[in-house]
């Protein structure tokens, strides 16, 4: 006779199966865009110097954060956007190695030149919403921490304040970005969480 109590030990087990293969998809999807996105460099500005739940950490800002509608590019379905939105940026790379934004929209591009990439945030503020030129987004991509060793977050933060810093990123095709390191005066610093 099946009784209650014989059927949860299986079905435990079910979700403890569901749950670990949750996990190793997140950190399998993670590994492979650190491994194979396409890697370009953008120049950062420190901003915070501790998270007491998860170790030293340096919160970096990019320029590519604050977009403005009257100085680029937005589809015109752009207009009614909100904090939680998504945000496909377009950007191009200049010879020395700098991107600018080109290009913001709601949908990713149907056509990216070789010279571009195209990054997937959200939305976190909207200032003068609508269809005011004067309309700013502040945009997260996922690659604003970096975290450290415990105990180096401080020295690498005097390090950025002081030097020129560059944030390593690794795009995938979809626009979803992941920060791989920095490069603070040509030292290259790799030590990217798995999540």
């Amino acid at each position: 006779m099946i009784t209650k109590r014989t059927l949860i030990w299986p079905l435990l087990g079910a979700v403890a199966l569901a749950q670990s293969a949750a996990l190793f998809d997140m950190v399998y999807a993670r590994d492979r865009l650190l491994k194979t996105g396409r890697e370009i460099t953008l120049a950062v500005r420190p901003l915070d110097p501790r998270d007491i739940f998860r170790g030293d950490y340096v919160t970096l800002g990019y320029d590519i954060s604050t977009l403005k509608k009257s100085s680029t590019e937005t589809d015109p379905d752009f207009n009614g956007v909100s904090p939680g939105s998504v945000a496909y940026v377009t950007l191009k790379g200049a010879p020395g190695g700098d991107w600018t934004v080109t290009h913001v929209g709601s949908r990713y591009p149907s056509e990216v030149a070789s010279d571009e990439v195209v990054l997937k945030g959200r939305v976190k503020y909207v200032w003068n919403a609508g269809n005011d030129p004067e309309m700013t987004i502040q945009v997260r991509y996922g690659i604003e921490n970096y975290f450290v060793p415990e105990g180096t977050g401080r020295a690498l933060e005097d390090k950025v304040r002081s030097h020129k810093i560059e944030a390593v990123v690794a795009v995938a095709a979809d626009g979803t970005a992941a920060l791989k390191g920095l490069i603070v005066d040509g030292e290259r610093h790799e030590d990217p969480p798995l999540l």
